[in-house]
């Protein structure tokens, strides 16, 4: 008889120092299907009355630890271990054994396609070694790690200082990770690098969020035409976006324009342009032109056609007969997508654009809407 074995799910830990954005990371990891695990929610757990860790922490700290119900007052016991070294320590010797048994034996149950362990002792509880596929280390500046702190937990840069000085300077964390995921900028940065962690994983995408984008997305349009720029994608253009163009773009918008976005979790994997090939010529007024932005690590996911699938529905109801596309000549990842729609070369404009010293020829491809239904199979 055959035996149903199900796949092994990628073990991640994710670890950093307070502050880091450890828990933004793992929400992003969620959102796109793993299943997380909060060990410090784990430590606590071991330690309720009748666990694992209950009476070995009170044999070794007493029982003034204890609230009214019998509870081990977490508070009471983080004044007495962080601000003593070996106290620290000595309660780390007795969890860091109980977590990482508790973990392992969720790992055998887990059912999702990545199990990210967010753990801040990670590497010094040895549970790196032993439970996880790959470390990602969260980063950011001293600087951004106490803001977030004053904000979030009001604490002060004393307190941030001696809670720093019990961990893993960040220099080392960082010497041990398979993937570092800076924290400093947008959380819209942060998500499209953890969904590029993701995909180049080769893991499965949850069904694609794909809809007409609002000023509110602006981090998240740039963030992917910044990341398409930076990996010499077909987009002309020769520096980044801020987020404040991106708003502006998206607030002045005319009425037969759109930009759509598709979202992998709450994470954007790109987004698709369609605006009036020329303004000015009423005589194109039936003509669009579109452009497509979708995240390096995503383009095997079929973010482009999902995009598509939006943008000729867009167009028909917007009155066009007809969408152009501009492509450069040393793109043809951008010429086989669009041939994949149904576009057809419709003309070549030679030494169109320039790049690093060398002339680029554009190439134009165009779709008739009514022909497009056979060409797309109905897509739109």
């Amino acid at each position: 008889m055959a035996v149903d074995r199900k796949p092994k799910p990628v073990v991640i830990g994710l670890t950093g120092g307070i502050g880091s954005g450890k828990s933004a990371v793992l929400r992003t990891l969620e959102a796109l299907g793993a299943q997380g695990i909060d060990a410090d929610l784990v430590g606590h757990a071991v330690m309720t009355p009748g666990a694992a860790a209950y009476e070995p922490v009170l044999a070794a700290f007493g029982t003034e630890i204890l609230a009214g119900d019998g509870q081990i007052d977490r508070r009471r016991l983080g004044q007495r271990v962080f601000s003593d070294a070996s106290a620290l320590a000595r309660l780390e010797s007795i969890l860091h054994p109980m977590v990482g048994e508790a973990i392992g034996r969720w790992l055998g149950a887990a059912m999702a396609p990545m199990v990210a362990i967010e753990a801040i002792k990670l590497l010094e509880a040895g549970m790196a070694r032993t439970l996880c596929d790959q470390v990602w280390v969260t980063a950011c500046s001293p600087q951004t790690q106490l803001a977030r702190l004053a904000q979030s937990r009001g604490m002060s840069a004393d307190e941030v200082v001696r809670r720093q000085a019990m961990q893993m300077d960040q220099a080392t964390m960082i010497a041990q990770a398979d993937r570092v995921i800076d924290t400093n900028g947008t959380l819209a940065a942060m998500r499209a690098q953890v969904l590029t962690a993701w995909a180049e994983l080769s893991l499965p995408l949850r069904p694609l969020e794909v809809r007409a984008a609002t000023p509110g997305d602006a981090d998240s349009v740039a963030t992917v035409l910044n990341a398409v720029l930076r990996a010499g994608g077909s987009a002309v253009a020769d520096h980044t976006f801020a987020a404040g163009d991106e708003r502006a773009t998206l607030s002045s918008l005319p009425a037969r324009a759109t930009l759509t976005i598709a979202f992998a979790g709450d994470a954007a994997a790109g987004f698709q342009t369609l605006d009036r090939y020329a303004r000015q010529a009423g005589l194109m007024d039936h003509v669009a032109t579109i452009g497509t932005y979708v995240l390096p690590a995503l383009r095997e996911y079929g973010v482009g056609e999902a995009l598509a699938s939006a943008t000729l529905v867009f167009a028909r109801a917007a009155g066009y007969a007809k969408i152009v596309a501009g492509v450069l000549a040393n793109d043809p990842d951008a010429e086989s997508y669009y041939r994949r729609l149904g576009f057809l070369p419709g003309g070549r404009l030679r030494r169109q654009a320039r790049a690093g010293g060398h002339d680029i020829d554009l190439l134009l491809y165009e779709l008739f809407l009514d022909e497009a239904e056979s060409a797309i199979g109905g897509m739109g």
